[in-house]
């Protein structure tokens, strides 16, 4: 592609859509030329909103030929369909965490893209969290020898769950962000996992839904792991990115704390902690992680670029939460499949 903006259209007009919509609209190399929804009303809200022309569907944006790549952020449950008509069209995507809610749906997806050559990026956004890197470049560097067991969490609101109510597991619109993490940091893949749900404010708020999942696991590299993760905490606490990743090796450690971005507000009574590295705006703009997210897609298109993030191992997060479902269910150990097409 050429050095001029890149023209995105948005899929999913909800949330997380417009959260990537303003990340777009901020970027120096693109341009946010549609929202694409199946719903009207979320579809044309969202493209008021951002003064740009509302389609119905991905193949409506397709015939328009008014974009030159698209980004997916629905419901993972609904991204195989829409990620694959837009794949095998040709059309460049950046995929919303994760890959899909299956690992059968996300290796169709895998599949449309290697078929078809076109570019696939899938957001797993601490990919672009300077702290997460800096720990991975850390531990591949030998820094704290070799690896012998780490942990990897996160805990959000009540809420989450509740708005969520039942859409998605914990596991993979929270847990993927540590599924990711652990083996990313660690250099090493879940091969095993044993698994326990507990599920109580859920179910009194009548969302059908875990409160959490806790998992431990064990690693190609004879590491032993952790993993957390669970929209578990009162409305009322501070942060609903509560969240820490350590691995432990022979010489050293590596401790990440991200509950707290260094900005503490106490304000009528309660405390908050307010996000400085995700998605933070800053002197009106969108900046952090998202923001580093669209620019890296979007620059690389223009130069026809590798991603920094590997469809392989967005396919891994996807077998390892598999896994963790099945073992909720059966109540024991379960291998996590090969992710490879």
């Amino acid at each position: 592609m050429t050095n001029s903006k890149i023209r995105v259209g948005v899929v999913g007009g909800g949330f997380m859509g417009r959260f990537h919509a303003r990340a777009v609209v901020d970027c120096p190399t693109a341009e946010l030329a549609g929202i694409v929804d199946t719903s009207r009303e979320a579809g044309e809200e969202a493209a008021k909103a951002f003064e740009v022309p509302w389609f119905k569907d991905v193949g409506d944006a397709l015939d328009a030929r008014q974009f030159d790549a698209y980004v997916v952020a629905l419901p993972d449950t609904l991204h195989q369909d829409a990620t694959c008509q837009l794949l095998e069209n040709g059309a460049p995507v950046l995929l919303e965490k994760p890959m899909a809610h299956t690992l059968d749906a996300a290796k169709t997806i895998a599949a449309a893209a290697r078929k078809s050559g076109a570019p696939l990026l899938i957001g797993h956004v601490l990919r672009f969290d300077p702290r997460y890197a800096q720990a991975a470049d850390l531990v591949r560097d030998g820094a704290i020898g070799e690896p012998i067991h780490g942990s990897s969490g996160r805990f959000s609101l009540n809420m989450i769950g509740a708005r969520m109510n039942g859409t998605s597991s914990v596991c993979f619109y929270l847990g993927v962000h540590d599924v990711d993490a652990l083996q990313w940091i660690s250099g090493s893949d879940i091969k095993r996992v044993y698994s326990r749900s507990v599920s109580k404010a859920m179910p009194k708020a009548g969302v059908s839904s875990e409160d959490a999942i806790l998992s431990t696991c064990e690693l190609t590299n004879g590491m032993a792991g952790q993993l957390y993760f669970g929209w578990s905490l009162p409305d009322s606490a501070p942060t609903g990115i509560w969240a820490r990743t350590e691995i432990v090796g022979t010489e050293g450690v590596i401790d990440l704390d991200v509950r707290d971005h260094g900005l503490r507000v106490l304000s009528k009574g309660s405390w908050s902690l307010p996000d400085g590295s995700h998605w933070p705006t800053v002197n009106g703009r969108l900046v952090g992680d998202l923001a580093e997210e669209i620019l890296h897609f979007t620059t690389a298109l223009q130069s026809n670029g590798e991603f920094i993030v590997p469809v392989s191992d967005a396919l891994r997060a996807v077998a390892v939460n598999d896994a963790i479902l099945r073992s909720v269910k059966s109540g024991k150990a379960e291998d996590v499949e090969d992710w490879t097409i």
